[in-house]
This record gives structure tokens, sequence and C-alpha cells, in this order.
């Protein structure tokens, strides 16, 4: 009998944004391992971005939308259909207000959905990925009434940040780590997507975030020319910071004042342009800053494919990274990334073999890292400079590996 999988999810399209890349990849590409899968998810809410096209070619009908409480659902009832990208700490006011997260208001409207869900379609597993939180309560109040096999899937260690991090209160962290034993206790298998939250939540079959497989065949070698582009890919923000990366410039530009002349910084995604530019500012680098914003999937890879290095940071060891790693590695290009000591994702990115990691705050660290980018710049001049998109190294990070594997986890239930 075809296992018949029921994928409970807050982020899905048409919201946009790396968050949705690992449900999407799963309900698209689940059929071809034998697996019929069906989503719960919220309806429409007010989001930051939005990307529609991703629905296009998808079996809408197999999409199943329960209405929603949470404050991103009542703004869009109110017609706020865009908010502002904020991560004020993941533990402001909003946070602190709801538990275990402001998603709450979706977990009775879900349930109450995907009762029917499992009657209509005898569905015969279910797969809960978080964040939010709330959404692994949808599942375990399901379970408890149907006793399905249940998989929780972490994607971060509970927002982006450890508990600890996350929550002042005393209380609240230990009510955090018992709702945490709870779903641990109620799911079959627990997975994540790194070592580090595995590691943190005392267990968890790891499977790797992925990039998209057709969008990788769009990557292409830069087009010959004298400027060297730096891709500045995804959000960044004081938890992904773009200030190691203008100090390593500016030794650069100690050294060599020429080659900064032929350096640009090609931006796409989520950035605050005012926070940006205070920062080229306040190291004189704004002439060399090309912002261009969110842009489509599509359009993302023909800038960025002008790109020779792509930079990558993180603010704290204790951050989990992000899947925009796996497409800077599928893309082939040489990655400069400023990492604490003992992050989890140098151990991904180096271990390609085509990468600097530095400390931020290490004096040394900065000086190789400009040494690294000054002899890049150099090679790229001079015509020596090779690029492969799509290298082998690459591989294991594809969503159809990432699907593989969840097959094999559905199909062992």
């Amino acid at each position: 009998m075809m296992p018949r999988l029921l994928l409970i999810c807050y982020y899905f399209p048409p919201m946009g944004g790396a968050g949705v890349g690992r449900p999407l990849a799963l309900f698209r590409s689940l059929k071809d391992h034998g697996i019929d899968c069906g989503v719960l998810t919220v309806k429409d809410v007010a989001y930051r971005v939005f990307e529609p096209e991703l629905l296009h070619g998808l079996d809408e009908t197999r999409i199943h939308r329960a209405g929603s409480r949470d404050p991103q659902r009542l703004l869009r009832l109110l017609g706020v259909r865009k908010v502002r990208a904020s991560r004020i700490g993941h533990a402001g006011r909003l946070s602190n207000r709801f538990f275990p997260d402001p998603k709450i208001g979706w977990v009775a409207p879900a349930v109450r959905l995907a009762r029917k869900l499992i009657r209509e379609n005898r569905y015969t597993a279910m797969l809960s990925t978080s964040p939010p939180i709330s959404g692994h309560l949808v599942a375990q109040a399901v379970q408890v009434e149907t006793g399905l096999p249940w998989v929780a899937d972490f994607r971060d260690f509970w927002t982006s940040r450890r508990i600890e991090d996350d929550i002042a209160d005393a209380s609240r962290r230990e009510r955090a780590w018992e709702l945490i034993r709870s779903i641990q206790g109620s799911a079959v298998m627990v997975t994540t997507c790194n070592p580090a939250i595995s590691e943190y939540l005392g267990g968890g079959e790891v499977i790797y975030h992925g990039y998209d497989d057709k969008l990788a065949q769009r990557w292409r070698t830069p087009s010959p020319g004298s400027l060297f582009n730096i891709g500045l890919l995804g959000t960044f923000d004081e938890l992904v910071p773009v200030e190691p990366l203008l100090k390593v410039l500016a030794v650069v530009r100690n050294r060599a004042p020429q080659l900064l002349t032929s350096v640009r910084l090609l931006q796409v995604g989520q950035v605050d342009p005012g926070w940006m530019n205070g920062l080229l500012d306040r190291y004189s680098m704004r002439d060399i800053g090309v912002m261009h914003g969110f842009q489509s999937r599509r359009r993302t890879v023909e800038i960025l494919n002008e790109a020779s290095l792509f930079y990558f940071a993180l603010a704290s060891s204790k951050e989990c990274g992000a899947s925009r790693v796996y497409d800077m590695l599928v893309s082939g290009r040489p990655i400069l990334a400023g990492l604490p000591p003992d992050s989890v994702v140098a151990e991904t990115i180096v271990g390609a073999g085509v990468t600097d990691c530095f400390d931020p705050h290490n004096a040394e660290d900065i000086e190789r890292a400009a040494a690294f980018v000054e002899h890049l710049i150099r090679r790229h001049h001079a015509g020596e400079l090779s690029i492969t998109p799509r290298p082998d190294y690459a591989r294991p990070f594809s969503a159809s590996a990432m699907v593989a594997k969840f097959a094999d986890v559905i199909h062992g239930l």
C-alpha cells in the first residue's frame, strides 16, 4: 500500500524565502518515491516576501489551508499583505506574549482541518516541520487522537535561536523544554537539518537542507569582464552581519587601493537599505554596493551568475546557519565566511574545499581573509580564476538527496 503523508507546515507558498524550501521540495517530489503527500498549511497571511510562482505546476487540490487567529493572519484579514522583515532579537514583546510562539492561534483550526483530511484521505503518517513550534502541536494533538505515526522535523533550535537565548523568563524556559521533551516522546522520530540542532535536542536524524535541483541548472560561470563581483545572498542583519566583509575589504584597500576600484558587492535578498548604506558609508564604500533587494529565485541566479565570490556570515556560533549556503556551494563559487569559532556551518563549507573562514573578531584572521580575497581578485584579472557550477562536492546537499532520505524515513515507519 502506498504511504499517504500529511505534511504540516505553517510556511508554504505563496509565502516565499528560505523557510518554504524544505516543505516545498517534499511536496513536489515525494511522489517520485512512491509517497502520496498532502499539505496542511495556513490561509493567506501578512508576510515579508511572496513567491506565488512557486505554486506553478503544483496540484493545489492537495494543498489544504486552515484559518488562524495568529497576528499575521489577523493583519491579512485587516487588509495588510506585506510586513517588514523584523528579527528584533526573537525575544521581543510579540514572541513573549504567546507560547510557544505567535502562531499558536493556528493550532486549533489546523487540528480541526487535519481531522477532516485524515478521515477523507486516509493518511497513514504525518510529518510536521518547525519553525513554528506550533506546527508540532498540531501533529501532536492529531497523533493523540488517531495514533498515526508522526515525524517531527526541526529546521531550527526553537526559533533560529536556542531556548535559553530566546526566552528570558526561567519558568517559560522550563516550560519550553517540557514541550520539547513532550514532542520527542510523542513522535516516532525526530529529524533535524544539521548536527548542531540534533546535539542540542539530544538526538535526531540529520537530513540536510538542499538546493533546488532545477534552479541549480541555471548557474553559469561569470561573463568575462574587469569587475570582481562579490555576491551577498539572502537576509543580512544583526544575526547575519555584513560588516566583517567590509573590514576585510578595508584591509585590501590599504594594501592595494587599485584592486578595490574593480570590486562590486551584488546584494540580492532581504535587507534594510538604510542599515546597509549606513555601513557602506562608514567604510567609504557606498560606490561599490549594488543593491537589488528581494528577487525571484530565477532572477537571483541571473544576477549572481556575475559573482566570482560569495560572502556568508553568522554573528554567533549558536546560530545553525541557513539554506543559502547550499545554493552558494552548488554555484561553484569560492565562499568567504565570517564565522565565530566552532560554527557548525564552517564544518559544512570548509569540507567543500573552496572556502576561507575567518573569525570577524580576530585581527589576524581578518588580515588572512584579506589576503585570500586579494589573491582571488588578482587571479580574476589574470583570467586564471576557474569556476565550475554544480561541482561534485555540492551533490550531497541537493533537494533530491534530502527528499530521498525523508522518503526512506517515511517508508520505514
